[in-house]
């Protein structure tokens, strides 16, 4: 049941994501001041686009299958109450 929870939110993610860009991408099609020429450097520093996107998502991923891994195990043990010894007086 978690995993079509977190799937549901994936998706979700996914289509606003996609229907957010191609607004954006609408709305700059018909600004003028968009279509001009951007200065760009002769040599990128840092990581790419697709970089730092393949991180978030390896990180999210690892939090989100820590976390289904936890709820999983607890949802596993025995809910009986340990019983010990105890010596009395």
């Amino acid at each position: 049941m978690l995993a079509v929870l977190l799937a549901a939110v994936g998706v979700g993610v996914y289509e606003l994501g996609r229907h957010v860009d191609s607004a954006s991408a609408n709305l700059a099609s018909q600004d003028s001041e968009l279509n001009q020429t951007v200065y760009k450097p002769a040599h990128h520093s840092g990581p790419s686009r697709h970089t730092i996107e393949l991180a978030a998502g390896s990180i999210g991923g690892a939090a989100g299958l820590m976390v289904a891994l936890s709820l999983a195990s607890s949802l596993s043990r025995p809910r009986r109450r340990k019983t010990t010894w105890r010596a009395t007086h």
